[in-house]
């Protein structure tokens, strides 16, 4: 095993000792090719003493000591400096081509040369990579050698581990099967067992509920067969069991032993297992179950009948107690299905056949009355017959049960949709809408019982209560409606546009009269000016009356209220563009204004009483919030836009009226240029011109608009004239100024021909306040615009106060009148009543 040893680690010092070697050969190689080309000629720094010192220090003690761990690290440091000098490499191939060609070396030579060392290189690195290469796979290949021989000799151990285990699991298996098989038997032997032990007891029960059956008086226990025997079984029946009903206690504890005897039969047979062998007994059970539960319902359902029929003749507590007992019964069974099926069947349906009968049906097809009172017969008997049931129900049942929609509207509506075939006929709308509004009474009296919005959400989607409301042909009965209103509007509208704005103002001044007969008179305290107006309403008020409006049509009805005002609105204000000329300013502004303000009132009358009629007649059908939405929209868009265009359209034509005075201001210049006039002292005549218009405007706002709104109005028109006049003023000034500045400076011109003295100019130059003698034509002009601006000033303030009683009005502190009043302060300080002289006209800002 030593030598062994020994002669591996002799191989490996031999391998280490070639590696090492070749390295060095390596790089004898690198220094004669250093010393063929030249030092530095490749930029690789060999230097020869340092070199050879290194590789010069392995000593062949090193190489071949024994120990070869120490030998290897310095080999390896040797061989890493090696590399780092060689890696420094900084190499220029043009500066080396330069050079070699300065000391004469030719290309073809040099060429040679380098391919010569790039082929040693090559042989070199090839070598290096296939030693390399060869000796990692000789490792490997002894390793896999290694391991395949350890594997070898594990094989034969895992191959037995493996046998055993197949066997034991084979065993377990078996063992398994077994087990299985008798676990199987056994199951089915208990199931048999547990499926006995049950169909024996639901045996007993049944047998124990038939002996308390027969225990009970004989006129519960009749069969269907025995009914045939007794033609009077219904009033017998009623009779005995009223009879029985005095052990009344007994009876109940009955009913609860049947009750407590079923529920027990019904949870024993969904116990019992499904067994192949046993499907004969499964489906007696259920046969045995069944048949005993029909007879208990229908025992019960007799006892139940004939106690709700005495419960409305006398409604004693004790019988309602015995009702609530019995209701409790059914819950107890799970038969609360049951119970509505027999409600329906055998109490409400008798009742509507009672009253809704084919020959009922049949007179009321051809007469109107008849069938409303048929159908208010119907609401009576529901209310009498049928509501005082239901909140018992809902005592017994408690949420479990939604009554009205499960018991009540599936009968009650299937009658109305089979027997009332008239109700649904639109030929006539006012029958129509007396049938619908007289059927859906019926319907409101079902919403108004429901106490919850499941039950109302459940009635509304009952399939019967669906199919009802469809049958109805509200979409012609509305299109029929609508047609009605149109035409009416058409005519007002029609008669409205064939008159003239004469006879328009002649028929406003006539109502005017007798407006305050008219609002005393008015249901709903709204006078209109405008016949169209009041046609309007009347229009509206038809559709929403209570013998026309029915909910169903509620959407389009309201549309017909949008197009029609809107139709109206746009009549009124078409007809006012298209006399806006051509017609005298008073009659044109008595028409536009009042139509103004009867627009302001349709406003007022929609938002508030139809908005109330709206409310009062679709009750609490009608979402008040959509309502007062699509109100304040049609109010927005319509009302509140037509009366932007209105009052703009008095705008316009007022001041177009006092623009025609306002060109009169120029007028000042003419009579005081040249003529040597004195001082004015009153205002112009075209003032008169300038306000008359306003005043117009005034008298048609101030009865028929709003104090505030007529306030506002007039402020705009007198703001925009004074703006006006200020601007035309200023013009005038500052032209006659430049006229003067030309004069003075083509008279200066003469005076310096003339050589006339300094002093002269300097006096001429002073500033004094003008007098009647000195003023200029500019001076005059400017007086007579500030009499003329003050005169418009206290004309308008005297109307404003006119519009609001005497209060304050406020228009000289508007900022056009302070500026009109500042452009003209000149005139002011002529008179006297400033001390300083206030800025000239040119120097003023706008």
């Amino acid at each position: 095993m030593t030598d062994t040893f020994h002669a591996e680690d002799r191989e490996e010092q031999a391998d280490l000792q070639e590696d090492v070697s070749q390295p060095l050969d390596d790089l004898d190689q690198l220094q004669l090719l250093q010393l063929c080309f030249g030092e530095m000629e490749f930029g690789v720094v060999l230097d020869g003493d340092q070199m050879g010192g290194r590789w010069d220090g392995v000593t062949n003690d090193e190489m071949g000591g024994s120990d070869g761990v120490g030998m290897k690290e310095k080999v390896d440091s040797m061989v890493e400096d090696a590399s780092s000098a060689l890696s420094v490499y900084d190499f220029d191939p043009v500066q080396f081509v330069r050079n070699k060609l300065c000391h004469g070396v030719s290309l073809d030579v040099l060429c040679r040369d380098l391919e010569t060392y790039t082929t040693l290189l090559n042989k070199i690195l090839l070598r290096h990579v296939n030693t390399d290469v060869h000796d990692a796979f000789v490792k490997v290949s002894g390793h896999l050698v290694g391991m395949q021989g350890d594997l070898r000799l594990l094989q034969q151990p895992v191959v037995t581990a493996v046998r055993k285990i197949e066997d034991n699991v084979a065993k377990l298996r078996d063992m398994e099967s077994c087990i299985t098989s008798k676990i199987a038997e056994a199951t089915e032997i208990e199931l048999t067992r547990i499926f006995d032990v049950g169909f024996l007891k639901i045996l007993l029960l049944n047998d124990l509920l038939m002996e308390k059956v027969e225990s009970l008086p004989a006129s519960l226990c009749l069969s269907m067969d025995e009914k045939q025997h007794y033609p009077n079984y219904q009033h017998l029946s009623f009779s005995r069991v009223v009879a029985a009903m005095g052990t009344g206690a007994h009876i109940r504890e009955a009913f609860l032993d049947f009750a407590e005897l079923v529920r027990q039969m019904r949870s024993l047979q969904q116990t019992l297992p499904i067994l192949s062998q046993r499907e004969q007994e499964h489906a007696e059970v259920d046969k045995i179950l069944h048949s005993s539960t029909q007879m208990v319902y229908r025992v019960c359902g007799r006892v139940y009948l004939a106690t709700y029929e005495e419960f409305l003749q006398s409604p004693r507590e004790e019988i309602r107690e015995s009702m609530l007992h019995m209701m409790k019964a059914y819950e107890q069974m799970d038969g609360v299905h049951e119970f509505c099926r027999m409600y329906r069947e055998r109490m409400l349906r008798p009742l509507l056949e009672s009253i809704l009968s084919w020959r009922a049906a049949t007179q009321a097809r051809h007469s109107l009355v008849d069938t409303i009172k048929l159908l208010a017969t119907l609401k009576q008997q529901l209310e009498k017959s049928v509501l005082p049931l239901i909140s018992l129900v809902r005592e017994a049942f408690d949420a479990k049960l939604l009554p009205i929609p499960t018991m009540v509207c599936p009968v009650l509506f299937e009658s109305l949709l089979k027997k009332m075939i008239s109700l649904y006929d639109a030929g006539d709308p006012d029958a129509f809408q007396q049938r619908y509004i007289a059927a859906h009474e019926v319907l409101y009296l079902m919403e108004k019982s429901c106490t919850s919005e499941e039950e109302v959400r459940a009635l509304r989607c009952c399939p019967d209560v669906v199919l009802w409301e469809q049958r109805w042909n509200t979409d012609v009965y509305g299109a029929m409606r609508v047609n009605t209103s149109t035409r009416k509007l058409n005519d007002a509208i029609g008669e409205f546009t064939n008159q003239g704005f004469d006879q328009h103002a002649a028929e406003i001044e006539e109502r005017r009269k007798h407006q305050n007969s008219e609002i005393e008179n008015s249901a709903v305290n709204m006078c209109f000016s405008i016949d169209l107006f009041s046609k309007l309403q009347e229009n509206i008020e038809w559709l929403f009356s209570r013998d026309v409006y029915i909910y169903a049509v509620t959407p389009r009805f309201l549309r017909e209220v949008a197009s029609s005002t809107r139709r109206v609105v746009t009549v009124v204000v078409g007809q006012c563009k298209a006399s806006l000329s051509g017609t005298s300013l008073q009659g044109w502004l008595s028409v536009t204004v009042t139509a103004s303000a009867d627009i302001s009132k349709l406003a007022v009358y929609l938002e508030g009483p139809f908005r109330q009629r709206l409310h009062e007649v679709g009750g609490q059908t009608v979402n008040s919030t959509v309502s007062t939405t699509f109100l304040e929209l049609l109010i927005e868009n319509t009302c509140s836009g037509a009366l932007q265009e209105l009052h703009q359209l008095m705008h316009t034509r007022v001041i177009d009226e006092c623009g025609v005075g306002l060109q009169n201001i120029r007028s000042v210049k003419s009579i005081y240029t040249h003529t040597r006039k004195p001082l004015p002292t009153a205002p112009s005549w075209y003032v008169t011109s300038i306000v008359e218009p306003v005043r117009h405007f005034c008298v048609g706002v101030q009865n028929r608009l709003a104090p505030e709104e007529a306030r506002a109005a007039v402020m705009n028109i007198v703001v925009e004239v004074v703006d006006r006049f200020r601007a035309i003023a200023k013009d005038m000034l500052v032209t006659v100024k430049k006229t003067e500045e030309s004069w003075e400076k083509l008279r200066r011109r003469k005076e310096q021909a003339s050589a006339s003295s300094p002093t002269s100019n300097r006096a001429a130059t002073v500033s004094s306040r003008p007098t009647a003698e000195t003023a200029t034509d500019r001076d005059k002009m400017t007086l007579q615009l500030y009499f003329d601006a003050r005169a418009l000033v206290d004309e308008v303030k005297a109307m404003l106060e006119s519009l609001t009683a005497g209060g304050s009005v406020g228009i000289e502190e508007q900022p056009s009148v302070v500026a009109l009043l500042k452009l003209l302060a000149r005139a002011n300080w002529i008179l006297g009543g400033e001390e300083q002289e206030p800025p000239d006209v040119d120097e003023i800002s706008s």
